[in-house]
């Protein structure tokens, strides 16, 4: 009875139904609770506080006296608290004004990298980074990273912006017929996906390239947009 109820309100929630707040609190504590009926926990909660909000916002001994919170209830809704506060506060987010600091973040990122690694980061429109996608092949030589992966990547996570980096763990930082192809595909699938490809950097032992900063970024991009169709250009290269 009780897995039916939950997968009715995992339904819900995955439609993007509108959910009453106790339905709401009920999803959260299933993990908490991974077999009991939480239904008459989540009225207990919002009969003593109200709202969802001040449920997570309340400390652990005062949400252990609601019957039926245990210690791992009430640490696990103060955990989900914690983690709300830290998505409103802005100074969490690691923002990227400028290629400086986009090769700056990716630095410490693929710094000391024994293996190939490429990383997309996602950045919504006041340039903050929502999501991180690391790729590897476990091989100081090669990464690859099939199109359709990025292409899936971007319809889920709706990005305003993309910055890419991989490292050279042996070769200079200089980039390779391979970089340039991985630099075209990714422009054209952000083109056509109405997504900017900000820069493309490489880290190496001799330093780093930015094909934003070389201005073969612009070039790629004159050649690899979706306005090169419309202008009766055609991309030869094979993708």
């Amino acid at each position: 009875m009780h897995e039916g109820h939950r997968r009715r309100l995992m339904e819900k929630l995955r439609r993007g139904d509108n959910l009453f707040e106790h339905e709401l609190l009920e999803i959260l504590l299933f993990n908490a609770y991974p077999r009991a009926n939480v239904n008459p926990v989540a009225h207990a909660l919002l009969q003593r506080f109200a709202s969802i909000n001040e449920v997570i916002s309340a400390d652990v001994d005062e949400l252990m006296l609601v019957e039926g919170v245990g210690e791992n209830a009430a640490l696990y809704l103060k955990c989900v608290g914690e983690c709300m506060r830290l998505k409103n506060n802005c100074d969490s987010f690691t923002v990227i004004r400028n290629a400086g600091e986009f090769m700056q973040f990716a630095s410490v990122r693929l710094g000391g990298k024994t293996s190939e690694h490429l990383e997309l980061y996602f950045l919504d429109k006041a340039c903050r980074v929502r999501r991180v996608y690391t790729f590897t092949d476990n091989d100081p030589q090669k990464v690859h990273v099939r199109p359709e992966e990025l292409v899936k990547l971007i319809s889920v996570s709706r990005p305003n912006g993309i910055y890419m980096a991989h490292n050279h763990v042996n070769n200079p930082c200089e980039p390779s017929e391979a970089d340039d192809d991985m630099t075209k595909k990714v422009q054209l699938i952000c083109s056509i996906n109405n997504v900017r490809l900000y820069d493309h950097c490489i880290l190496a032992p001799d330093g780093v390239f930015s094909y934003f900063m070389s201005n073969r970024l612009d070039e790629i991009a004159n050649d690899y947009s979706v306005g090169v169709f419309f202008n009766g250009k055609h991309v030869t290269d094979k993708f």
